[in-house]
């Protein structure tokens, strides 16, 4: 464990900090056509570290009844509430919502750049530390399972590939990653690609 707390005290010092002013953070991902009206909202995800002797990032697979990316490999996460201290609240209460973690097992770390999604989502990546190995218990209507991704598999760039699509006369970049047990691809490859530029590397 004493190799983990080194690489996460490394990481958090690398991360903005929790009370940063969110309009002083950068952001990346999707850029609409030059003139497009574009007014994303507000969304949150966890980025959830389990303490482990081999370290993982807890991901989900989001149930196949959904109307948006069913099926699709996730963080845990959503859209900010109005009544919530964003965006670690709203990061929070999704977790617990969907894969059943508490925030007495989690200890926040910092946040990453924020991200357009071609959806219309402006996303805040909250970095954490899962401790106390809790059991994630999906929630039925929003995730079919849970997995682990290997800390090795996420902080190696060699991990992740960038294509250029095309609609129309709109050409953005999206990124995958040839992951098992599932290919992860879109705003949660791109985030994790992030995350791969600040954390440190296995050795």
């Amino acid at each position: 464990m004493n190799r983990l707390r080194g690489r996460i005290e490394h990481l958090a010092r690398s991360l903005h900090p929790l009370d940063s002013r969110l309009d002083d953070i950068p952001v990346h991902g999707y850029q609409p056509p030059a003139g497009a009206a574009w007014r994303p909202r507000a969304a949150a995800v966890l980025i959830p570290i389990l303490d482990r002797d081999e370290p993982e990032i807890l991901l989900t697979v989001r149930s196949r009844h959904l109307p948006r990316h069913a099926g699709q490999v996730s963080l845990p996460g959503g859209g900010r509430q109005d009544d919530e201290d964003f965006p670690l609240q709203t990061a929070l209460r999704e977790t617990a919502e969907e894969v059943g973690i508490g925030a007495a097992h989690i200890r926040p770390l910092g946040l990453l750049d924020r991200f357009d999604t071609i959806t219309g989502f402006r996303v805040v990546p909250v970095v954490a530390l899962i401790h106390g190995d809790p059991e994630p218990v999906p929630c039925p209507s929003e995730v079919d399972s849970v997995f682990g991704l290997p800390w090795k598999t996420v902080a190696c760039p060699d991990s992740y590939r960038r294509h250029h699509v095309i609609r129309g006369r709109h050409r953005w970049e999206l990124i995958s990653m040839a992951t098992t047990p599932r290919l992860v691809w879109g705003a949660t490859a791109a985030i994790l690609m992030q995350l791969s530029a600040v954390c440190p590397s296995e050795g």
